[in-house]
């Protein structure tokens, strides 16, 4: 493998590839960006050969991304783990519209 591209990161945890209608994805998990956990996550999309940042959504502490299809509506579930305080807390279902 070579590079292809590189991105900017805070405390990546994971990332993961998920296609929509054709459409290219890639979600990466912010975990800590050496102040906080209480950081956004990106969502980038592939356009005209390269990613591109899709969304950014707030998360605490994420660790892992996992994308899910039901009846052709898209999802993606965020998992978060530690709120800066505590482990406990609420990790997220965001819907693709």
């Amino acid at each position: 493998f070579e590079v292809f591209q590189s991105i900017d990161t805070q405390g990546a945890h994971d990332s993961e590839h998920f296609v929509v209608d054709g459409t290219h994805y890639l979600a990466v998990a912010h975990y800590y960006n050496d102040a906080t956990r209480l950081i956004q996550s990106i969502i980038y999309v592939l356009r005209r050969g390269r990613f591109e940042v899709f969304q950014s959504i707030d998360t605490v502490g994420a660790i892992d991304f996992e994308p899910f299809e039901v009846d052709g509506t898209h999802y993606l579930a965020a998992s978060n783990l530690h709120n800066d305080v505590a482990f406990s807390t609420e990790s997220t279902i965001y819907v693709l519209r």
